[in-house]
């Protein structure tokens, strides 16, 4: 038996993938070869596609396929599962953030990153490492969302991600334009909560 999902993750799309996991009806694949199958039938049957989009090559997937029991700490194991999340079951998380959207729901985002920020009037904080737990609002949970379903590039989420956490961290109730700009950078662990 595989071991269990790792959860948290060091991007804002996988960040999102990876709650959007919990939210599953049925496992995807287990073994590498369904797991190749499975996405090589999203690649329309195109091995060097495949290999391009999880940047690793044609020959490391072949291999993979040959692997009993991959090792989670293999690169390529890693590229596969990260993309299976992200495929997985399309219509449960659409219909998940539309439950979620429509029923005020909630999202709590733990994180370990660098945070800093630049306040009214000039003042700010140098990024330094910080461990929060946070409950975001409403439009920025409906901005990531969206921005995800788009596919979105990492910046771009990133930046919704920091607006969002500079609402709650000045305990704004509405978007700023310009009044507190947060950075986040070097994320080591993220993980999304709803």
């Amino acid at each position: 038996m595989p071991p269990p999902l790792r959860l948290s993750a060091a991007t804002v799309q996988e960040a999102l993938d990876r709650a959007d996991a919990r939210h599953w009806t049925r496992n995807p694949p287990r073994s590498p070869r369904a797991r190749l199958a499975f996405l090589l039938w999203h690649a329309g049957g195109d091995q060097t596609a495949l290999a391009a989009r999880l940047d690793v090559s044609a020959h490391e997937l072949d291999n993979l396929r040959a692997v009993r029991r991959p090792s989670q700490d293999d690169p390529v194991q890693q590229a596969v599962e990260r993309d299976i999340i992200r495929l997985w079951q399309p219509r449960i998380r659409h219909r998940a953030h539309t439950a979620i959207l429509h029923n005020n729901g909630q999202m709590m985002v733990s994180f370990r990153a660098w945070l800093g920020f630049t306040a009214a009037a000039g003042s700010s904080d140098d990024p330094r490492l910080r461990f929060l737990t946070l409950s975001l609002q409403a439009p920025y949970i409906e901005q990531l969302f969206t921005a995800r379903h788009r596919n979105a590039p990492e910046q771009e989420l990133r930046r919704i991600l920091s607006d969002a956490l500079g609402a709650c961290y000045f305990h704004r109730t509405t978007p700023a334009h310009t009044a507190e700009t947060v950075t986040l950078e070097r994320i080591d662990y993220l993980e999304f909560y709803y």
